[in-house]
């Protein structure tokens, strides 16, 4: 080399972190594009399906994306190194999978997945008040990378699915997890060493934080079951699996975190004339938040022709809501020109009652919506089925 030669530049911090950046959206982008995921995420299946791409924008909005980066170029480059997976479009700023997604030939996964029982609880008891609002509640003691990282020495895991049950309207832990690997291999690999052999009762001791996990075979869902040629391709059956699937979708609750010191009760509203705007404008001044409703933080929990309601604050504000329900009481303050029976902070006991209504409410509007939801694709998949059957065509 001559001695006038430039040196090669060093990599710098940047570069270093880009590149890292880089291969964290490249694992996301395999994941997102992979059998295992599209089997679950009926939105991907849809899009791919409808439109045959995701774009760059749309993928920029998922959480798990944001949180690497939010740089369109360093996704761009991820997109383009799994060009044997996915082939991007750098004009267009879309990405195909190589091998369209379909049932017929994918599977649902289960000649692909062990089903491992016995996986780690916990117990977590909270204090106070908040102790008879939640109580003792169960959560899974490892996590889905924990798992992955101890079934990858017998090949790539796809996906990990924790497992939940249903008691009273309320989702626990079933000790239960779905290993799902991307390719045969290491379903094989893992089976010969996890599974007892025909004849024999006992297999690899596996374990994970003290408890010693035990395994089977995952069934296949009833409609890929005793299917010994392959299945028809036809669109309408293969949207119908793809529905019937959907459907076993458990309910995941909501939960609510309790928030002290942020509800006042009202009652002796007048069932006339009292609504949720007239509440909203006597009390918005006096607690210093917004009338407008989307950024004010204050919520109305109230229905015409009440007689009681409710004050929710995102935030305590100790000092005016104090003062408010002073004023309300003394009939300084009115609400629809009208003075109100009592307002008082809620505390304690009727504090836990107040929000685990609360969340029973929103856990019961969400059911209620699900079960709408299904039954109007019930109908759309069977629309003749239960009834007297249309008008003939003339």
């Amino acid at each position: 080399m001559a001695d006038n030669a430039p040196a090669a530049a060093a990599p710098t911090a940047e570069t270093n972190n880009d590149a890292t950046v880089t291969t964290e959206l490249v694992e996301r982008l395999h994941f997102f594009f992979s059998n295992a995921n599209l089997r679950q995420d009926k939105w991907m299946r849809n899009e791919l399906k409808e439109n045959g791409c995701i774009t760059l924008e749309q993928l920029l909005k998922f959480q798990t994306i944001k949180s690497i980066s939010t740089d369109k170029q360093l996704l761009a480059k991820a997109a383009a190194e799994l060009k044997d997976e996915i082939t991007y479009d750098e004009e267009k700023e879309e990405l195909r999978r190589v091998v369209p997604f379909d049932w017929d030939t994918m599977g649902d996964g289960s000649h692909l997945s062990l089903c491992c029982k016995n996986v780690p609880l916990t117990e977590e008891e909270k204090s106070d008040g908040e102790k008879a609002f939640y109580g003792t509640k169960q959560e899974y003691g490892v996590t889905r990378d924990e798992l992955k990282a101890l079934f990858e020495p017998y090949g790539k895991v796809g996906i990990v699915k924790l497992r939940f049950g249903r008691r009273e309207g309320q989702a626990y832990p079933l000790g239960m997890a779905i290993i799902e690997f991307e390719n045969e291999e290491g379903m094989k690999k893992a089976s010969d060493e996890l599974l007892p052999k025909e004849g024999e009762d006992t297999a690899k001791v596996l374990e994970i934080k003290g408890n010693k996990l035990t395994f089977e075979k995952v069934k296949p869902m009833k409609c890929f079951q005793n299917k010994s040629s392959k299945r028809s391709r036809d669109d309408k059956k293969d949207k119908q699996e793809e529905d019937d699937k959907e459907d076993e979708v458990e309910f995941e609750p909501v939960k609510v975190e309790m928030q002290k010191g942020c509800v006042i009760a009202l009652t002796g509203l007048s069932d006339e004339t009292c609504d949720r705007e007239s509440i909203r404008e006597a009390v918005s001044d006096i607690l210093k938040v917004s009338k407008d409703i989307k950024t004010s933080g204050l919520y109305v929990d109230y229905t015409r022709g009440a007689t009681s309601g409710n004050l929710r604050l995102t935030e305590s504000k100790p000092e005016e809501m104090k003062e408010l329900v002073e004023k309300l009481n003394d009939g300084t303050v009115l609400i629809a020109n009208a003075k109100v029976g009592s307002a008082k902070m809620l505390e304690g006991e009727e504090e836990v009652a107040y929000w685990k209504g609360f969340e029973e409410f929103l856990n019961n509007r969400k059911r209620a919506d699900m079960e709408e939801k299904r039954q109007k694709k019930k109908q759309k998949r069977s629309p003749h089925k239960g009834g007297r059957g249309g008008r003939r065509r003339q």
